[in-house]
């Protein structure tokens, strides 16, 4: 079941009273810039634009999209659901992955592949959330280690946008 098409239940006075909920689903775009900086200090910069959609709910943002061939998890499917203090994003399909991020956070995860489990940690250094002419804006820096090992400093940059031209 889609997490945005609800059906609820509840007993009231011993009748069931049913209760269905559709929150509007936005067609967005989203560039992602992320740059990695390794233990050398050498920077590896990527840039990416998807097409997906985006709802609110109690406060919360999200936005799913499937990841293309370009980012090499095809075949995954990607959320980021996101509030003021925290994101998380959580990808499943050729790969199974939860990713959460909070200023000051050290978030233990797996990154399930078909053939392994690779231990990560992520520290998140800064995080910021915010809206401005129409666009949101996430920014993450974090270091990740994998395995009990540094493996660099990371800063990803999410934009989303409301899709008025249909790009997907």
């Amino acid at each position: 079941m889609h997490p945005f098409n609800e059906t609820a239940f509840w007993t009231v006075t011993g009748q069931a009273l049913i209760v269905f909920a559709e929150i509007v689903m936005k067609p967005v775009k989203i560039r992602i810039v992320s740059t990695v900086k390794d233990e050398k200090g050498k920077q590896q910069p990527s840039e990416q634009i998807c097409f997906g959609s985006m709802a609110e709910k109690n406060g919360t943002n999200y936005v799913f999209y499937e990841e293309s061939e370009v980012t090499g998890l095809e075949g995954t499917k990607t959320t980021i659901k996101w509030n003021d203090e925290r994101i998380i994003i959580l990808r499943s399909g050729a790969l199974d992955h939860r990713q959460e991020f909070c200023q000051g956070l050290v978030d233990k995860s797996f990154y399930q592949t078909p053939y392994m489990k690779i231990p990560l940690e992520t520290a998140t250094k800064y995080l910021y959330t915010g809206f401005r002419k129409g666009i949101w804006s996430l920014e993450i820096e974090y270091s990740l280690s994998h395995g009990g090992q540094p493996y660099g400093d990371m800063k990803i940059l999410i934009e989303i946008e409301e899709d008025t031209k249909g790009g997907h």
